[in-house]
């Protein structure tokens, strides 16, 4: 891969953390939104207040809202790069209390909505005029419930600054900045963790057990402070969910997403119960790369020949090309966003790990970053990231700013769809047995790690959750209750699980940023897997049902959006579908192996 950083271009939205565009749009969007208050508030509740007038307060509430939006867009992004550097910090720290007193003046706009009449309610939801925000109506009516007073509310945003807000960025800075001295081929090199973790697919397996140990070292290191992290985060969480009458810490999520709390369950149990196709494809694994022993060290261990490495051009080439054989109008959106710098893509300090994708209303295309290392899981990871691209491109095509979010459940439908629509345009290449076999490895452990290990760190929140009840955990507990739940779905295949990968349950940050994220992923691989076999079906049929899907944003909840192409969530046979695919691509491994 090539030295030269491979960065975004932020411009369309700042110039840089010093543009005077920044305070200017904050003293704007200050003047925004005391005005609205002054217009708005304590009027909600006139009997008189008719459908058109309460539209126009959606639109300008909408203006406010995504003014902020990009401001903490800007902040984010340009943070995600360069989270050493003080002024970023600054500036980050600056936008996030800012858009704390934003969102303190125009907090009431929800909760007075929440007190007109029934009758009312039904006029508005039901009226011509407000048809772009009437699942925002039906949506806010249902936080009724859970919704604090006013001054409740704001008080909750003011606190989660230096509160978990401010533990949580804690561990992005101390997470961002480790760097790693690493021995290759007799020399060493000062590295990334996502450049260290490259060596994790190692093809010498003392190579990777050494990366692993270093890898973990740093978070060893830091346990002590990652447990006070943890608990001063979680607990956060089920205070406050206690507080606003859900009945359980994931319920306050799921209710986010506008899932229920069965359909979360369903799946969970579906995928739990089916940990021994975990187990036999490493108990497989083990014998194909001929080791005595497979440790965690080993899970990414490459199965074949696997000499390929390529370039970024070489890779945004063939998610280009993946994409234009499905639709070209898919090829178009990713070649526009090459164009213009919205994917930042070199490994660097300072550089957060990870991979993600942003994205707004006006700025029609989104930003994507990835820590691209030139393996065939970079590939896939790009396709991945450029598939939420696509999925939000078309929200902001065809959605109001409220509405151009996306349920975490369905979150991550084109990104899988689109990482599958790689692995099969690689399969019909022209490789040799060994290739072949090498691609079809990656593509189970892809699925094991979206679907089974996000279930098992799903139940691994569940458990400490469960156990906050009672006490604060220790470092050994969140250890204990990690190593459990990977043993369950490695089973008898994969040994030293305490020893090697105790310490990841402080690794995974998804835990703190987004607690009960980590369901999502497995939700939406086993979606897409049985979404992807209508596509092999239907072949042409299907497409405008897919974009009409990745167009829907949540003007639907996920529920109804998938009703309307025969998808049952609450059915566990359905989830099963995406089971029995991965059973099936064991099968097909088994067969090229004799």
């Amino acid at each position: 891969m090539s030295k030269q950083i491979i960065a975004w271009d932020l411009s369309n939205l700042y110039k840089g953390i010093d543009d005077p565009k920044i305070a200017e749009d904050m003293k704007n969007i200050q003047i925004l939104a005391k005005e609205f208050n002054s217009e708005v508030k304590g009027n909600l509740i006139d009997a008189s207040l008719k459908p058109e007038q309460l539209n126009k307060w959606y639109i300008a509430l909408e203006e406010i809202s995504e003014r902020m939006f990009y401001l903490s867009l800007f902040s984010g992004l340009i943070y995600s790069t360069t989270s050493l550097d003080d002024s970023v910090k600054n500036l980050k720290s600056k936008i996030e209390e800012f858009a704390v007193k934003i969102r303190e003046t125009v907090i009431f706009f929800e909760l007075e909505l929440n007190l007109i009449s029934e009758k009312k309610y039904q006029e508005f939801v039901n009226s011509a005029e407000l048809s772009n925000y009437r699942h925002a109506l039906e949506f806010n009516r249902l936080k009724k419930e859970h919704q604090l007073s006013e001054k409740e509310e704001q008080i909750i945003l003011m606190k989660d600054l230096t509160g978990s807000g401010g533990f949580t960025k804690l561990y992005d800075e101390i997470q961002s900045g480790f760097m790693y001295e690493f021995e290759v081929d007799g020399k060493k090199k000062e590295m990334t963790g996502s450049e260290l973790f490259a060596f994790m697919y190692h093809k010498d397996k003392d190579v990777r057990f050494r990366a692993l140990q270093t890898f973990v070292s740093k978070y060893k290191e830091n346990e002590l402070i990652f447990t006070h992290i943890y608990n001063n985060v979680l607990k956060d969480w089920d205070l406050e969910t206690k507080r606003k009458n859900y009945k359980k810490p994931i319920s306050r999520r799921n209710f986010d997403n506008e899932i229920s709390d069965k359909i979360v369950e369903t799946l969970g149990d579906v995928t739990s119960d089916s940990n021994s196709i975990v187990e036999r494809y490493y108990n497989l694994k083990k014998k194909v790369i001929d080791l005595d022993e497979f440790r965690m060290s080993d899970i990414y261990a490459p199965v074949g020949d696997v000499k390929k490495k390529y370039t970024y051009e070489e890779a945004i080439e063939l998610v280009k090309e993946v994409n234009e054989r499905f639709l070209p109008e898919f090829k178009d959106i990713i070649q526009k966003m090459y164009e213009i710098k919205h994917i930042d893509v070199t490994p660097r300090k300072g550089k957060t790990g990870g991979a993600f994708c942003s994205y707004g209303k006006q700025i029609q295309y989104p930003f994507v970053f990835v820590n691209f290392t030139g393996d065939i899981e970079s590939v896939l990871t790009l396709a991945h990231e450029l598939g939420h691209a696509l999925h939000h491109y078309h929200i902001q095509q065809n959605q109001t700013f409220t509405n151009i979010g996306s349920s975490l459940a369905v979150a991550e439908i084109a990104s899988v769809f689109n990482e599958i629509l790689a692995f099969d345009y690689l399969m019909e290449q022209d490789l040799s047995k060994d290739e072949k076999i090498a691609l079809l490895c990656n593509h189970i452990e892809g699925n094991f790690s979206t679907s089974h290990r996000q279930n098992a760190f799903y139940q691994f929140e569940k458990r400490v959750h469960e156990l906050m009840k009672t006490k604060l955990p220790s470092t050994q507990d969140y250890k204990e209750i990690y190593v459990k739940e990977m043993e369950k779905m490695f089973g008898n295949s994969v040994s030293n699980i305490k020893e090697d990968y105790e310490i990841y349950c402080f690794v995974v940050s998804h835990f703190i940023h987004v607690p009960f994220y980590v369901y999502a992923y497995n939700m939406a691989n086993l979606l897409v897997i049985a979404l992807y076999q209508m596509y092999l079906e239907e072949k042409d049929e299907f497409k405008p049902k897919f974009v009409k899907l990745l167009s829907v944003g949540t003007s639907l909840t996920p529920e109804q959006m998938l009703a309307e192409i025969g998808v049952d969530l609450n059915d566990p046979t359905f989830w099963q579908k995406g089971i029995n695919y991965l059973t099936s691509q064991i099968d097909k491994l088994e067969e090229l192996l004799r």
